[in-house]
């Protein structure tokens, strides 16, 4: 029960990061690999605002690297990414592009802050327990976290015109720039807040990591496209459920397998849904022909 609890915690902090790169995918139609150094980004952010210079407490200093991150994210779009995307469009072409983004980004990450390990400053951290499950107050805190952003994008997507917008586009960008939607302005919407959730995601890895170096997103970026395509690329409520399959999953899997092979469960349960249903548990999102 205890590695059932400890597996929610993980499908909390992934779940946030999947949705994120899910809602991405969808409206801009390419994968971006590059999408675990936003993670980094966000945690060492968080670390500025929380050890050195201003010191903050941890909550504030999750909402700023957030913000920063949301930004980072508009600016790498804007200047990096999209004049790359609008030469050549192709799903190859972009997966090189935001490939070669990852690794330019985790150079100049160790360039700024070294490659030794970091660590938050956060006190107070006690035990509670809740049922058969032992959660500390951070891992309370991190599921419901992830239960408000959970709301809030499901608000944002269902009651909102730029949700409407996304939803849009993600089923069709021609038809969508002929009924007259600024696709321009919500690709840009949808990079901030995807690049947001992955800053928020990456201060609840490090929190719950305790140290963490420049490769906190790299590592975390494999469990994150498990996620997504288990759940059905495009889904945000298949995201979320690939995310508690596979936080749960590795988790258990640890009580039977070294703990260094467990993330071989997340390979093993691709292949078996690849096979079995490869659209994933939610389907994937339709493309129009023609349309990656």
């Amino acid at each position: 029960m205890n590695a059932l609890g400890f597996g929610l915690v993980d499908a909390s902090i992934l779940a946030i990061a999947a949705l994120g790169f899910t809602l991405q995918f969808g409206v801009t139609n390419y994968v971006n690999f590059a999408y675990g150094a936003f993670l980094t980004f966000g945690a060492y952010m968080a670390l500025a605002a929380n050890v050195e210079p201003f010191h903050l407490s941890i909550w504030p200093a999750m909402l700023i690297g957030g913000v920063c991150t949301a930004i980072f994210g508009l600016l790498l779009n804007q200047f990096f990414l999209a004049p790359f995307v609008a030469r050549r469009r192709g799903l190859i072409f972009a997966l090189i592009v935001t490939f070669t983004l990852s690794l330019m980004l985790g150079d100049i990450y160790i360039i700024i802050w070294g490659s030794d390990f970091k660590e938050l400053d956060y006190s107070g951290t006690v035990a509670h327990e809740v049922g058969p499950f032992l959660w500390s107050n951070y891992d309370i805190a991190f599921m419901f976290i992830t239960g408000v952003v959970l709301l809030a994008v499901h608000l944002l997507l269902t009651r909102t015109s730029l949700g409407r917008s996304m939803r849009a586009m993600g089923d069709d960008l021609n038809l969508a720039r002929v009924c007259g939607i600024r696709t321009e302005a919500v690709v840009a919407a949808t990079w901030g807040i995807s690049a947001f959730l992955a800053g928020v995601a990456g201060v609840m890895l490090a929190i719950e990591q305790r140290t963490f170096t420049t490769t906190l997103g790299d590592n975390f970026l494999f469990l994150i496209l498990g996620s997504v395509i288990l759940g059905g690329i495009g889904r945000p409520a298949g995201a979320v459920i690939g995310a508690v399959v596979i936080g749960v999953a590795v988790q258990i899997g640890v009580l039977f397998i070294p703990s260094g092979l467990a993330p071989v469960l997340v390979f093993v349960a691709l292949i078996g849904v690849m096979l079995l249903r490869p659209q994933g548990l939610m389907g994937a999102t339709p493309r129009p022909p023609g349309q990656l």
